[in-house]
């Protein structure tokens, strides 16, 4: 509607009385092991480099990554195969042995969260 001057009437605009807040986003990262999709801090990081697989518990180290829960069923499901296709690699020996390592400090079955 344009009113007698030509212009279009002011708006009347609502301002709330508490700005919303903001939902800080997650990052959501799937378990090579079990396909659970969790946040990105609950998981392990395993990554590629030239020189061979490393565990990056930083998870910032450069190179192909893939995620597995702490907890030692998901590791062996991963070890039979979805780790490396999850990181496009053939896994050595050397690196297999590293991974199994790391395995045998995690616990059987992940702590109930309460």
């Amino acid at each position: 509607m344009i009113g007698k001057n030509g212009n279009f009437p002011p708006q009347v605009i609502q301002v709330s009385a508490k700005p919303a807040k903001r939902v800080k986003h997650i990052p959501q990262r799937t378990c090579v092991g079990c396909r659970t999709v969790l946040p990105k801090r609950a998981l392990t990081r395993v990554v590629r480099q030239p020189d061979g697989v490393q565990i990056d518990p930083t998870g910032k180290l450069p190179g192909r990554g893939a995620y597995l829960h702490n907890v030692r069923s998901c590791w062996e499901r991963a070890l039979k195969g979805g780790l490396a296709n999850a990181l496009k690699v053939t896994l050595s020996e050397a690196d297999r042995q590293l991974l199994s390592d790391f395995m045998a400090t995690l616990p059987e079955e992940a702590a109930e969260e309460a």
